[in-house]
């Protein structure tokens, strides 16, 4: 982004109209002609992301004209900033004061400012797509579409003539801009549409199926989309043999057929790694936070972001930091807000101004919980009596005691629910093979911890409760070693890790992949690449713990998809851990708790 062309653009626009020439073109006419053009309303200006937006603000209010506030109102607009900041741009200003609104496509066609008369168009957006190796999300600044300049263009001057500032050429709009964007097939991952076609037996086979579509997705990022499938759990592994190249070198592939685990996922409209944390939620007791982690891992950040208070805002955040993990923090804003929204929703709002929260996304997040319960009830995970608990320690604000209520009743699906080893276990459930090995800090790292997935260099997001962790990954501490994480993302070339959590090294032997047991070396290998210090014993143990696991949960699965069809709530109740199946879970759990 030129920001010195912004700005010396603005000047002659805002500060200097006489000496504005504009260039108008005619298709009917050989002749160009030139006017002068006066700025008397809002400019909005087109940036990519958050990042240039802060940059360009902040140049716009050191600039000794433009930090005139009396003169210039700057305005950044972007999703994750506060809706009660957001309202500023639809507020006209005080007699002799311009707007000058700084936004991403947020403002190219959800919303519409009226006052706007001058758009300045980068030309640029940023959007996520799948990597080259399609595992990893990669956000990425591109040039938009012609549609979406077209769109932008037609922002300025709705209630009256305005003009658009595109700071790129005409060449790079007929040449490199393409017509439309990027189909959302082409460049997000394709679990649930996977899923979504083997549980609407619409198909048996996704890969051949997705290649009818008007412009079908890559092989690549739909062999990653069933990997991810079949790492869940999802739908039945394929052997190494099951892709082969036919003699016309095309690709032939088997059919894909859906696990118990699978069907039921299905049913959860959500990302297939969150559908099975919930499950695993359910059935390891501690329903209540992982309904929190993953409802609010669906919405956007519940962290506002200020331009105007930013040291402010992240000391206030730092009230409610895990020591460890981001998915915790999260629960702990959960939690504070609850307590606030005893008496009324005003001291809920009263909570989020705050502390810097986004009243908007907690609301949402109570939402999707009260949504994700209803799935599990639906699919035979929740029985009726814990469901209606749950309901009102959700939405009951107007009892002071709701909350306290909720654990003194200690709810079965809840029990664990304080016990941090075991609710982080259940989101490693959901979410291996998001894990990275720490390597302690060294000169070589810039003082900081290195994190490895495999042998991809990640690092932590700065938004992370973990960055800036300097003991993490020194000998001695097993859980500093290994880290989960949500997702990874490309900026550039540097792949980062956002919502991050140590993990301990059970919840990688019970709910990672396959064990390898090396007796002389002493040591369990998870994966053929997480290397952990055990004696043979311990390993054989683990393997054996998870064969009978998995065993364990394919059946209870199996009785949730049975008390499903019959509505023979019985078949999951809260009483069926009295037996076998209750022994083998709260064995596990006592296991994951005593570390």
């Amino acid at each position: 982004v030129n920001y010195d062309l912004i700005e010396d653009l603005l000047s002659t626009l805002l500060l200097h109209p006489s000496s504005a020439k504009i260039k108008l073109s005619f298709p009917e006419s050989d002749d160009d002609n030139e006017e002068s053009v006066e700025v008397d309303g809002a400019t909005l200006i087109f940036l990519p992301g958050l990042g240039e937006i802060r940059a360009l603000t902040d140049r716009l209010r050191s600039n000794r004209h433009f930090s005139k506030r009396d003169a210039f109102e700057i305005i950044p607009l972007h999703s994750t900033i506060s809706p009660r900041d957001q309202k500023r741009a639809f507020v006209n200003p005080k007699r002799g004061c311009r707007k000058i609104i700084i936004s991403t496509n947020i403002a190219e066609t959800s919303i519409t400012i009226p006052d706007v008369v001058c758009v300045i168009d980068s030309g640029l957006m940023r959007e996520v797509r799948n990597s080259k190796n399609a595992s990893t999300s990669a956000l990425v600044t591109d040039w938009c579409s012609q549609a979406s300049a077209k769109q932008r263009q037609g922002r300025a001057g709705r209630v009256r003539p305005g003009i658009c500032c595109k700071l790129f050429s005409s060449r790079t709009a007929e040449c490199v801009m393409k017509p439309q964007a990027m189909p959302e097939l082409q460049r997000v991952p394709l679990e649930e549409v996977c899923l979504s076609i083997l549980a609407g037996g619409l198909a048996t086979n996704c890969m051949e199926f997705l290649q009818q579509a008007p412009q079908p997705p890559t092989y690549e990022v739909v062999q990653t989309a069933l990997s991810t499938l079949e790492e869940v759990g999802a739908i039945e592994r394929q052997s190494n043999s099951a892709q082969q190249r036919s003699s016309t070198n095309t690709i032939v592939t088997l059919p894909n057929k859906l696990t118990p685990l699978g069907w039921h996922l299905s049913k959860l409209p959500i990302h297939v790694r969150l559908g099975k944390m919930l499950i695993f939620g359910s059935l390891f007791k501690c329903l209540d936070r992982v309904l929190t982690v993953a409802a609010s891992l669906s919405t956007k950040s519940i962290f506002s972001t200020h331009m105007d208070h930013n040291a402010q805002a992240a000391a206030a955040h730092k009230t409610f930091h895990h020591p460890s993990s981001d998915f915790l923090t999260i629960c702990n804003v959960w939690d504070a807000f609850q307590l606030a929204l005893a008496n009324n929703d005003v001291n809920g709002k009263n909570f989020c101004r705050k502390y810097f929260i986004s009243f908007a996304t907690l609301k949402e997040i109570s939402e999707l919980r009260l949504h994700f319960l209803d799935l599990l009830d639906q699919i035979g995970f929740i029985d009726k009596h814990s469901l209606s608990l749950l309901k009102n320690s959700n939405s009951n604000s107007s009892s002071s005691s709701s909350l306290e209520q909720w654990h003194i009743q200690r709810c079965p699906y809840n029990v664990n629910g304080k016990c941090d080893n075991v609710v982080s276990a259940v989101i490693c459930a959901g979410l291996y093979p998001n894990v990275a090995r720490v390597d302690a800090a060294s000169s070589d790292t810039g003082g900081l911890p290195s994190l490895w997935h495999k042998k991809e260099r990640l690092h932590f997001h700065s938004s992370s409760v973990n960055h800036q962790r300097k003991h993490l990954g020194l000998a001695g501490q097993s859980q500093s070693n290994w880290i989960l994480f949500y997702e990874k993302f490309k900026v550039n070339k540097r792949v980062s890790v956002a919502t991050t959590a140590t993990i301990e090294p059970y919840s990688l032997l019970l709910f990672g992949e396959e064990i390898q047991v090396k007796h002389v070396d002493r040591e369990v290998v998870v994966d053929d690449w997480i290397h952990l210090s055990a004696a043979a014993k311990t390993g054989v143990m683990f393997r054996e713990l998870r064969r009978k696991l998995s065993e364990l949960l394919k059946d209870m699965i199996e009785k949730g998809a049975a008390a499903n069809h019959s509505d023979d709530m019985a078949a999951m109740d809260a009483d069926d851990y009295g037996g076998k199946s209750g022994k083998m879970i709260q064995g596990i759990i006592d296991l994951i708790s005593s570390v």
